[in-house]
């Protein structure tokens, strides 16, 4: 299974890329989100951000506070909840503009920015493919312990999938995170912190709530 690590430390290398540019705050976004958060006391970073018309406006999913926002210009993450019962919400486009003070350092920015989007791209194609080879073959999809262990598949509002991970039963069904490669362009991944989580059914329930919450329609 794609692994949320895997993501996560694409993504890790951009932002120390981009903390070494000392890059200015992007041009403003749609007027609004940074108003409905402002109680989550908002990073000057964040204010305006242009990704931030996409993420939630709330204050608490699925009965956990919106515990951290941090961005950069080519990302923004929200955590709601504590550390290890938490779920990060994290959103990145590769095409944003990379910073002019960037100077020798802008193209292994855009590089790496490229990067993050095509890791969830393949962790997305991986998901499907696993799904879609255990309903090709009875005796496969016996084997991982029936449909309730198959990696879930939704679609996003413009029609990409949403795949969800979920390991087989002899390996207790555990659920992997929800990505989405979205409009060729930005790529979502969504992790929750809880090791109790098995089968698809699950999956389904745990991260229906933050992907309600996202208003990706509102993604250019």
């Amino acid at each position: 299974m794609f692994r949320h690590t895997a993501a996560v430390l694409t993504v890790a290398s951009v932002v120390a890329l981009t903390a070494c540019s000392n890059a200015e705050a992007p041009p403003p976004a749609e007027a609004g989100a940074s108003a409905l958060l402002s109680k989550a006391a908002l990073p000057s970073e964040c204010v305006d951000h242009p990704l931030l018309a996409a993420m939630p406006t709330v204050q608490t999913i699925a009965g956990k506070p919106l515990t951290e926002v941090e961005c950069q210009p080519f990302s923004i993450s929200m955590t709601y909840g504590e550390p290890g019962t938490s779920a990060e919400i994290l959103l990145i486009d590769s095409k944003a503009p990379v910073p002019e003070e960037s100077g020798p350092m802008s193209g292994l920015l855009a590089a790496a920015q490229e990067t993050a989007f095509k890791s969830v791209g393949a962790g997305v194609e991986m998901t499907k493919g696993l799904r879609e080879a255990a309903l090709s073959s009875p005796p496969a999809l016996a084997s991982i312990g029936g449909e309730d262990y198959l990696p879930v598949v939704m679609d996003a509002p413009s029609g990409e999938p949403i795949v969800i991970g979920v390991e087989p039963k002899d390996s207790a069904g555990r659920v992997g995170s929800a990505m989405s490669a979205l409009k060729g362009r930005y790529g979502l991944t969504i992790h929750i912190e809880q090791d109790d989580l098995s089968g698809a059914a699950a999956a389904r329930s745990a991260y229906q709530p933050y992907l309600s919450a996202m208003r990706l329609n509102a993604l250019p």
